[in-house]
Order: C-alpha cells, then sequence, then structure tokens
C-alpha cells in the first residue's frame, strides 16, 4: 500500500517522540511533552465524563392532518432529502437518523429523548402517508426542542373545499378528452376502451355519483363498509410499509390481483393518494383458471375517473397539476359490478355478486383525468400523457415503454403492493397500493382497500411487518488501564446498533415489543487477551435472548441463550454473573472467530421483550472490557461507570488512574475510571458507526498513534470539557491531509 511522504514523516516523528517518553518518564505524566498542543499533564483527576450524549426534551406535533394514527417520523442532524422540492424528491436512505419514534394516536410527540451533543440543529422527517413527504427544522436549546408543524392545505380545503370536491360540471360519462385513455398518441388502440356501466361522474372534478351512502345499514350489515376503528387501524397499519420518499421494501411489491374464495359482494375504499397527478382508476376481472394474455383480454370498468384526494404536500406543486380538482376522499366507497357477458361487449345482467373463484385485477391510467374545463392540466399532465403510462396489477400488463420515464417498465411487471391486515376482532383484510411508474418506487401514489372480511385468498399477501428504528454509536476502550495507554481507543472497539421493534396495540398506540442490541466487535493489534461483557438494566423484562453471529453471516451460529423464565439454551463461551443480576460475560477472548482480514469480529445479539406495552426503550446496556488477573478481574468501564464486584479494586488509585469511589455525582455515580490528562481510558460516541474509524485508527499502519493524530479537534473538545468541538468524530484526517 502506497503511503504518503508527509504522513511517514509525521508518523516517525511520533514513533521517536513516544519511544523518549515511554523511556524517560513514568506512565502518570505519559504525554506532558509528546505534543506542544497539550498542556502539561498535572496530578489532578480529569473529572469530565467524556460524554457525548444530551438529554432532550422533544415535542414534535402533526395534530393539525387531523391525525387519527400514530405516525412515525426521524430525527436527522443533516438534511437528508435528495432533490428537494421537486416531483422526484427522495430520502437518502444511506444517511441514517439520529432518533426515529412515533407520535401518539393525535399526531403529537412529547418525550425526553437521547441525542448526540453535537446535534443543535435537528430535520424532523417523516413520509408518513397521511403527512406526506415532510421535512421541518428546529434547533436545540436549554436542553428543549419543539416541532409544530401546520397542514398546508387545511385553509385553502376549508375555503374552497365545494369547488375541489365537487366543481361547476355536470354529470358524464364522457372518456374522449381523458388523455389517451386507451390510445397511443398516434391513435394505436393497445387494449379495449373502458366502460361506464357503474354510473356518472362529475365533469369538472371526476368525482363519481355512484358512491355508497357509509350510513346506510344495508351496506353496513353486507360488511361492505369499514367502521372508523377499521378504517384507521387499516390506514395506520399500512402507513409503516409506505413510507414517501423511500423505496417499498421488495417483500411487499407483487402482482396484485385478488381471487374470491366465496361468492360475494366486493367494494373498494379510497384510503388516499401521494402525487400531484390526477390519476384514473379502473377494475376488470376474470375467471382464475383462464387469465387474461394481453392487454386487449381486459375488459376495464371505470371506478374512479380522478383517484386525486386534493393532499399532495410536496414543495411549491400543491394544486398546479390537479387544479384543485378532487375526485376520490378519503374513505369514498364504490361497490363493484359482475357482468358476466362483458368479454363480448355485453353488458347485460349485471349483478352485485362475483362467483367464487374470480379473481379481480386494477388499472391505475397515470394522468389520465386531464381535463379542467376545456383544458389539458399542465406539467405532469402533458408528460404522462405523451408517455401513455399506466400500471397494472397482473404481471405483463403495465405499460411504460417511452424514453424519458425514470423507471421504464418493457417487460410490463406489475407495479403493484398488496398487505394482509388482521383487524383486532380477527377479521382479516387486504389492501392494494400502486406505484404509477413513473418518477421513484414508494407505491404511494394511490392504496385503497377492499371489503367484505375474509373474502380474498392472502395466502400470498405479506402481514405488514413491525416497524423497526434503529440508532447507533461506537464504544472504544484502552485495554492498559491503571496504566496510561497509547490513547489509540483501537484495543477493543464496539459497532453498537439499537434496534426498537414496535407493533400496533389494539388501543390504536405504537407500543414497544422489542428491543435488541447488536454489538460487533473490532480491534486493531492487541497483545493482551481482551474479554467483553455487558451490564443490561432495565424493568419489566420478560426475557433476554443472547445470540451471535459470525463475520459476514446473517444467521446465528447456534441456539439461542434464553434467560428466565427457567430455560436455558448456553452458547458455550457465555457466563451469566447471578450475583450481579443482569450481568453476561459474552466471550473471554475478542479474537475468537473474528476475520483476519477486515477485522471484524463476533456481532452479539441481545434481544429484550417486556412483560407488558410499554411506549418507549427501557433497557440500556453498558459494555465492558475485561480479563483475568492475580486478585481479580482487571475490567475498563465508561468514567464514572462503577465496577463489578469481581474487580481487583486494589488497582484503582495507582498508575494513571484517578479512581475516588468517595465522590458521587448528583446523578448517583461514583468516581470510577478517572484519569488525569485529556485522555479517557474508554469513551462511547452517540451517533456515529464504525465506518468512521475504518480507515484511521483500525488500520493496522496506524497503530499506537494516538486519536487526535486523525481526529484533531479532539483536544480542544476535551479540554473544553465537551463545551467546544462536540462533533470531532465525525471530521478526521485522511492521509493525503497529514
Amino acid at each position: 500500500m502506497h503511503t504518503p511522504a508527509k504522513f511517514l514523516a509525521r508518523t516517525c516523528t511520533f514513533a521517536f517522540i513516544l519511544f523518549a517518553a515511554t523511556a524517560c518518564r513514568d506512565t502518570d505524566d505519559f504525554f506532558s511533552n509528546s505534543n506542544e498542543t497539550i498542556p502539561p499533564v498535572t496530578k489532578e483527576a480529569k473529572t469530565f465524563d467524556f460524554s457525548t450524549s444530551q438529554e432532550v426534551d422533544l415535542i414534535v406535533d402533526y395534530s393539525d392532518f387531523d391525525a387519527k394514527i400514530p405516525v412515525f417520523f426521524s430525527v436527522y442532524n443533516v438534511n437528508p432529502f435528495v432533490n428537494e422540492n421537486t416531483l422526484t424528491e427522495y430520502i437518502d436512505e444511506s444517511i441514517k437518523p439520529i432518533f426515529s419514534g412515533y407520535t401518539d394516536k393525535n399526531g403529537r410527540f412529547d418525550e425526553t429523548v437521547t441525542l448526540p451533543a453535537y446535534a443543535k440543529r435537528l430535520h424532523i422527517v417523516t413520509g408518513n402517508f397521511l403527512v406526506g413527504l415532510r421535512r421541518n427544522m428546529t434547533t436545540v436549546e436549554n436542553g428543549m426542542a419543539q416541532m409544530i408543524v401546520k397542514n398546508p392545505l387545511r385553509d385553502a380545503a376549508t375555503r374552497n373545499a365545494a369547488r375541489r370536491v365537487a366543481g361547476a360540471g355536470t354529470s358524464t360519462t364522457d372518456l374522449s378528452k381523458m388523455g389517451h385513455l386507451y390510445k397511443k398518441s398516434d391513435g394505436t388502440l393497445v387494449y379495449k376502451p373502458w366502460v361506464t356501466p357503474l354510473g356518472t361522474w362529475n365533469s369538472a372534478s371526476g368525482r363519481p355519483d355512484y358512491l355508497l351512502d357509509k350510513t346506510d345499514p344495508t351496506f353496513i350489515n353486507k360488511g361492505l363498509i369499514f367502521n372508523e376503528e377499521e378504517f384507521n387501524g387499516m390506514f395506520g397499519t399500512a402507513c409503516d410499509a409506505l413510507n414517501s420518499g423511500t423505496n417499498l421494501k421488495e417483500q411487499y411489491r407483487a402482482a396484485a390481483d385478488l381471487r374470491l374464495l366465496k361468492d360475494s359482494e366486493v367494494s373498494i375504499t379510497a384510503m388516499g393518494s401521494s402525487t400531484c397527478w390526477n390519476s384514473s382508476l379502473g377494475y376488470y376481472y376474470y375467471d382464475e383458471n383462464n387469465p387474461p394474455q394481453s392487454k386487449m383480454d381486459l375488459n376495464i370498468i371505470m371506478l374512479f375517473p380522478n383517484t386525486q384526494d386534493g393532499q399532495w404536500p410536496r414543495g411549491s406543486y400543491p394544486n398546479n397539476n390537479y387544479n384543485g380538482n378532487i375526485g376520490a376522499l378519503r374513505g369514498d366507497v364504490v361497490e363493484l359490478m359482475y357482468y358476466p357477458n362483458i368479454a363480448s361487449g355485453d353488458l347485460s345482467g349485471g349483478t352485485a355478486i362475483f362467483p367464487a373463484g374470480t379473481k379481480i385485477g386494477f388499472i391505475l391510467k397515470t394522468n389520465a383525468w386531464g381535463q379542467i374545463g376545456n383544458n389539458y392540466a399542465v406539467n405532469g399532465s402533458s408528460y404522462a400523457k405523451k408517455k401513455n403510462i399506466w400500471a397494472s396489477t397482473t404481471e405483463g400488463l403495465s405499460s411504460a415503454y417511452d424514453t424519458g420515464v425514470n423507471y421504464p417498465n418493457p417487460d410490463g411487471e406489475a407495479r403493484s403492493a398488496k398487505f394482509a391486515y388482521t383487524a383486532p376482532n380477527g377479521n382479516t383484510y387486504v389492501v392494494v397500493s400502486f406505484e404509477d411508474a413513473c418518477d421513484d418506487k414508494d407505491y404511494d401514489d394511490l392504496m385503497f382497500a377492499l371489503n367484505p372480511a375474509n373474502a380474498f385468498d392472502l395466502s400470498d399477501a405479506p402481514t405488514i411487518e413491525s416497524k423497526r428504528s434503529t440508532v447507533g454509536g461506537v464504544y472504544g476502550f484502552e485495554d492498559k488501564w491503571p496504566e496510561a495507554g497509547d490513547y489509540d481507543m483501537n484495543d477493543l472497539m464496539i459497532d453498537c446498533k439499537h434496534e426498537l421493534e414496535w407493533y400496533r396495540h389494539p388501543d390504536g398506540f405504537q407500543k414497544l415489543n422489542k428491543e435488541r442490541f447488536y454489538l460487533t466487535t473490532y480491534h486493531n493489534y492487541i497483545t493482551l487477551q481482551n474479554g467483553l461483557a455487558v451490564d443490561l438494566q432495565g424493568s419489566d423484562i420478560a426475557t433476554i435472548y443472547i445470540n451471535k453471529l459470525l463475520p459476514g453471516q446473517t444467521k446465528y451460529a447456534s441456539e439461542n441463550y434464553l434467560m428466565y423464565n427457567k430455560m436455558y439454551y448456553y452458547l458455550p463461551e457465555i457466563r451469566w454473573d447471578k450475583s450481579e443480576s443482569r450481568m453476561w460475560y459474552l466471550t473471554d477472548d475478542i479474537t475468537k472467530n473474528e476475520n483476519k482480514e477486515t477485522g471484524e469480529g463476533v456481532t452479539w445479539v441481545i434481544e429484550v421483550t417486556y412483560t407488558k406495552a410499554i411506549n418507549k426503550g427501557q433497557t440500556t446496556i453498558r459494555p465492558f472490557l475485561w480479563r483475568a488477573g492475580d486478585k481479580g478481574q482487571l475490567e475498563v468501564h465508561l468514567p464514572w461507570n462503577s465496577p463489578t464486584n469481581k474487580t481487583d479494586k486494589s488497582l484503582f488509585g495507582t498508575a494513571a488512574d484517578k479512581s475516588n469511589p468517595s465522590v458521587r455525582r448528583s446523578n448517583g455515580q461514583y468516581m470510577y475510571y478517572v484519569g488525569s490528562g485529556e485522555f479517557p481510558f474508554a469513551f462511547y460516541l452517540e451517533g456515529v458507526s464504525i465506518d468512521v474509524f475504518r480507515e484511521t485508527i483500525l488500520k493496522r499502519e496506524n497503530e499506537s498513534l494516538r486519536i487526535d493524530t486523525f481526529f484533531p479537534d479532539f483536544l480542544e473538545w476535551s479540554i473544553s470539557d465537551g463545551k467546544k468541538n462536540s462533533d470531532w468524530y465525525l471530521k478526521h484526517l485522511s492521509a493525503e491531509d497529514m
């Protein structure tokens, strides 16, 4: 590997100073003259705790959107948006949030949260289907941060509700001006013209005249109408899968034709759209044993001429494209009809009962509803018409061939997703969503659900998984305590990811289901055999599972190690110290099973479940380095963290250690693992991943180079007791900088 000359010169100079220091000085003032920027080390203890965290009273409020569901949001310290305020904006998923959580079911969050100390300006982001893709900013002041988001469409919607929903149009079934609804721009017929037997719609807005009366007992008793609890539960659960500005997980993307298990009536309920375009939704059906082979086999019946719900939230495009014409309010219901001879063009004999074995498909024509008075809508409308794009729930029958389409679809693959939803009463429903196949892959351009319950075969429809949020940080340890080390902080490094798993409680709130901690070990060059242990503290804990993943593996190495409930499956190296309650010694040698090339060690997975539903994380972990000694264990903990009852207490107050357990802070911590000078024996860096250190202190040629060699702002941060340069570990020097 080529190493720049100026880096070698600095390395060699430092090595010489290091040799001189070790030869001529005792370890207490080890670095007193090794760097001119360091003030002389005294015998006094450095009582700064080297904390990189802050507690913040955080308020996030989306209640102005009339939220009746918990809203998931994330907090960033940088703007994660790409192409912001354009039709193609999205969230850069490589940028990780520093906190994520749910509001209550009214859209409000008010909790004390732990954030990195460097986080002063916060970017609060949500892609919630109800609220839309939004980024709002606030600042941390005096330990508090507040963001109240107003709905920019509320006033306009209130003032213009009648015009925007109904318009000034008359009832019509005219399809002639609906943006090449069934033809290419050259006039070529590509599938049969849509038919309109369900009824008429408003010629200005596209709102159907054949909507069901949701208060009619007849429809309610037939199970064609969702009650409020069912709709909100289904809507909120679907929002956990659909996140505007983020690619939908592959597991949810699927052909979404729905097979009926029994003879049944069928209704569709609009759950909303998240697009500026005015698209048209139609349906078709076929016998499960005779699927359509081409677009000409589709017999499409108009459902919603205009699926726009008026909630498009992004950038400067709130009304430009749909011009206020709203054709489908959230919660609108239409009953589907079955015409037995539709394939031959005969619409007689229509019935509300679909035979068992019938498969129902849907088609979304992008921006087909282009008529506004006598003119066509602008921007996206003309683009979509010219490209003649549509999405189908049947594999092979979508269309997005033309050049210029961001996501071409030459094979006509389905641009749909479907989800199974089980209500608290056990009834199972299906939710379908569409991607309009033009500018992103979040699949939230239209969402709807079908009734009645338990009518469809959902064996291939995934249940929406629990939402997970992850934050992280990195631990670093010096292993020569109580002696002064080289302070490269790489004798043991732990990449720690803290994951919360949520579930929707029947009361409508999101509750915490599980907490997981992923601890992956790293080190540079070490000569001592160091072990890893962890202290867990929490309340209402039901079970604790501990397992491990070997480097590069995604499956556990062996059976679970389960504590509590009087069940034990032991991993050989794990040792539970019952005298310390929840103290586990994970390994006595962190180099076991490591990848010698990458330096990556085992990932220890600790999963905690609870005896009751809780609202936020309740477990904390304290990893520490340990090894056997002559008079007890030698342990290295974070500053001001207490040792175990197995430690060799005779080492405190010797060499470079200035511990004084008679000193106690207001938070109850005793003065342990405190040294002199500006370097700790261990630290935890909040809100960062191990990637920052792969090319710095973890590289073999950088062994024994003090951490400030690569992170020059470290010293000012330490000297100022954390008041300056709190983001020092996010700014490092490369070899070319040195």
